[in-house]
């Protein structure tokens, strides 16, 4: 190489290094008192009303950053304000006047304003750079090293940071850290729901004071396993379409800005055969599919039972159907456009029976915005439309059971005041077929006055209550001399603890009557009938007894007074819990034993000669029609329907439920042999 070419060529490397080195230098401070700050984020932050307002990173108010494509085609030029340069591990991660550049591993996407929202850029040392920050799915930000002028940099949480009183551009280098994991479910509440062409989508909703970023979805479908992560911020995700008649399981797992929540699985199928059988059907679809949520919780040492805690309520769509799939009721009638979920909400009610379903077959508790009476369409009696009509409504969880049938059919053949009117139906539940559930009115204080009252008739300083092992869930209940210390206490259904108080005149009027009815009964005489309605307490200890009930504590045991007078007395409110039936076939029912076993008065009333003498009568009137009531409840289903549906259900579920007609004819053999011996012990 001659000596003119040596110069050429050291010109030429001279040129390439002073464009290298003017290429570097844009975007950085010129200025002599640059200062560098490294800012530790910590993961407790505040959010304030300011920061909801920023846009984000497609905003038209961040103008020049160029179509931004990954065509470096961008020939936008830098504005005549300061700016900001994302950088992380000294390596440039994405800058509003370049072109698209590849993002490292531990941030997903970059996202900044500049100045306040809405205002004019300054460059006269009162700008602002908004910074917002977005790591991938996994990672949580750690702290920020900002290099160049500025006066202050503030954190206003939820990986949004204002950096005050610039006077250069800025060189911000991020640090991130992985997200740590927890055992707890940091959704607010979630869900899913299945279309009518079998779509599975599912919902979430984050807590105001725990944001999410991510929710990550794992599940596999005609494709594989899948994980997909999704900005939170959505609410939802549409994932796939679902084969007829298989089950689905969606994981999902909550992604905090500092931590990762525990996994959650909702389990789907996608079920049209149901619709098309011939029998009464209940849809309901909660808005965006979010499902009631609620916490478990154990009881204490001295008390039964398992039970349910923080039940909410979701607004939702309540759809019924005849059996000739006709629409009878929907709670969405009358309201106006996005008013259609305020006519009915749902929530899952119970202690034992929701603590331990299974296959999130909860039992449920609707209440309508408008009184309506469900029942007439479906069971045939006419509504005058105030004695039935009621906002509240259950849906329980054993629609595959007989003893709902033949408790209610004893109890109406025995003369209970009332009973609660049922239907059997299957139900859906956001689009999944959740199986036969029963229709049920609730036991409460009825509607109206008299002969037109329907449900617990009481008056309206009258109390429908309830000796409840489940009182250390309640917000209001008291002991007695003889319950102080035992697994049950008393609880209020009407009025309830929001119209009652401990220590009230109302508390103090029942806690003393009951009080002086149990010093009546420890006397060797009929001074008891004071205070209670005999034949009430003696047909429902005959219908536990004809039923074999075993739960001696758990029964619902409701009772009820008219008024607040001396002229009315407790009564015993309807037979309600049967699932423990066919006990001993050579026995009676649990409740007659020891205080210890059944905290209640019938160990002590069956020894008095009066309560005997009413309960042997009524056991001679009524225990020759028993197989006629059941036998007319029984027949007014219709059983080749319910038994298709259970096959759906047992198939859906991996279940081996028996059909009625199966349990009908073990329970008539049993009650046979049973009656057999009541007569040799009452007769």
């Amino acid at each position: 190489m001659n000596s003119k070419t040596k110069i050429r060529y050291f010109r030429l490397i001279s040129i390439i290094i002073a464009l290298v080195f003017c290429l570097c230098v844009v975007g950085c401070s010129s200025t002599e008192d640059n200062t560098t700050e490294n800012i530790t984020v910590n993961n407790t932050t505040n959010t304030t009303d300011e920061v909801t307002t920023l846009p984000d990173n497609n905003d038209s108010n961040n103008g020049n950053i160029g179509d931004n494509d990954g065509d470096n085609n961008d020939e936008a030029e830098l504005p005549d304000y300061y700016t900001a340069i994302i950088k992380t591990n000294n390596y440039i991660i994405s800058s509003p006047y370049t072109g698209e550049i590849s993002v490292s591993d531990e941030l997903k996407g970059v996202y900044y304003t500049t100045d306040s929202p809405g205002g004019e850029p300054q460059n006269d040392g009162t700008g602002k750079i908004w910074l917002k920050l977005k790591p991938i799915e996994k990672y949580c930000i750690s702290s920020l090293n900002i290099d160049g002028d500025y006066s202050t940099v503030d954190d206003l949480g939820n990986d949004i940071y204002c950096i005050n009183g610039v006077k250069s551009n800025l060189s911000v280098s991020v640090t991130v850290k992985t997200a740590y994991s927890s055992n707890e479910q940091i959704f607010e509440s979630y869900g899913y729901g299945i279309s009518d062409n079998g779509v599975m989508t599912v919902t979430w909703r984050e807590s105001t004071e725990a944001p999410l970023r991510y929710v990550e979805l794992s599940y596999t479908d005609s494709n594989g396993f899948q994980t997909k992560y999704i900005d939170a911020s959505l609410g939802r995700a549409e994932l796939f379409e679902m084969t007829e008649n298989q089950i689905y399981t969606v994981s999902m797992r909550a992604i905090s800005r500092n931590y990762i929540g525990k996994s959650v699985n909702v389990s789907g199928c996608y079920m049209k055969a149901p619709k098309e059988v011939s029998f009464p059907r209940v849809e309901i679809t909660t808005d965006n599919y979010i499902l009631p949520s609620f916490d478990k919780i154990a009881s204490p040492s001295n008390a039964w039972g398992a039970g349910i805690t923080n039940a909410t309520y979701e607004q939702c769509i309540m759809t019924m159907y005849n059996e000739d799939n006709e629409i009878v009721y929907s709670s969405s009638v009358g309201n106006g456009v996005g008013e259609e979920y305020l006519g009915a909400k749902l929530k899952v009610r119970g202690n034992t029976s929701a603590a331990h379903a299974k296959d999130s077959r909860y039992p449920y508790k609707v209440k309508l915005s408008e009184k309506f009476d469900l029942l007439a369409p479906l069971i045939g009696r006419e509504d005058d439309g105030r004695s039935y009509a009621d906002k509240d409504w259950l849906l329980l969880n054993y629609g595959e059971e007989f003893y709902r049938i033949c408790g209610d059919a004893i109890a109406d053949a025995v003369g209970t005041e009332w009973s609660p009117d049922y239907c059997y139906v299957s139900l859906y539940v956001n689009g999944d077929y959740r199986g036969l559930y029963v229709l049920s009115e609730a036991v409460e204080r009825g509607n109206g006055a008299d002969d037109e009252q329907w449900r617990v008739a009481v008056d309206n300083d009258g109390y429908v209550f309830e000796c409840d092992a489940y009182w250390w869930n309640e917000d209001l209940y008291f002991d007695t001399p003889l319950t102080k210390n035992t697994k049950m206490y008393y609880t209020f259904k009407y009025p309830d603890s929001d119209y009652i108080k401990e220590g009230s005149l109302e508390y103090n009027y029942l806690k003393n009557y009951i009080i002086d009815f149990e010093n009546a009964i420890k006397k060797n005489d009929d001074s008891y009938l004071e205070y209670m309605d005999l034949d009430s307490f003696v047909k429902w200890l005959l219908v536990s007894d004809y039923l074999c009930i075993s739960d001696g504590g758990g029964c619902n045991i409701f009772l009820y007074k008219e008024d607040s007078t001396d002229n009315t007395k407790i009564n015993m409110g309807p037979n309600w819990d049967f699932d423990s039936y066919m006990g001993d076939i050579n026995g009676l029912s649990t409740i007659r034993m020891s205080w210890s076993t059944a905290p209640f008065y019938y160990h002590r009333l069956i020894k008095k000669s009066s309560f005997q003498t009413r309960y042997n009568e009524l056991f001679m009137e009524t225990h020759e029609k028993l197989d006629e009531y059941i036998d007319d409840a029984y027949f007014k289903i219709d059983i080749e329907s319910h038994t298709e549906l259970l096959d759906y259900q047992n198939t859906r579920f991996g279940t081996e439920k028996k059909p009625l007609s199966a349990q009908k004819e073990a329970f008539d053999i049993w009650l046979d042999g049973h009656l057999d011996y009541m007569e040799t012990q009452f007769n």
